[in-house]
């Protein structure tokens, strides 16, 4: 997972779409480290022009970091609601961002 955050921080979102989607599939994780991991992946989908699979992801992550208040993997969605601004149209993206809002309201 590690591997797959560097490659999403150097630019290479799509070898670390590829890393994430197999390490999440195939790999238990605490909760926490699957919201934040999930979070990473979510972010890593916008920057591989996925808006639509991105907010999907994002809205797993969200359910699994909300409750628990998660701020790592919080953080990491506010950086992923950033990002998809310019797809803020799209009814996935306008979903997660209106959950993340309310969420924020608390």
């Amino acid at each position: 997972m590690q591997s797959a955050i560097c490659y999403r921080e150097a630019g290479r979102s799509e070898r670390a779409v590829s890393l994430f989607r197999e390490h999440l599939t195939t790999r238990v994780f605490a909760p926490r480290d699957r919201a934040f991991f999930t979070a990473q992946y979510s972010g890593a989908l916008v920057a591989a022009g996925e808006p639509d699979e991105a907010a999907t992801a994002a809205q797993e992550a969200l359910s699994l970091a909300a409750g628990a208040r998660f701020g790592q993997a919080l953080a990491e969605l506010h950086r992923t609601a950033a990002d998809l601004a310019p797809y803020a149209g799209r009814p996935a993206v306008r979903e997660f961002r209106r959950r993340l809002g309310e969420l924020a309201a608390v």
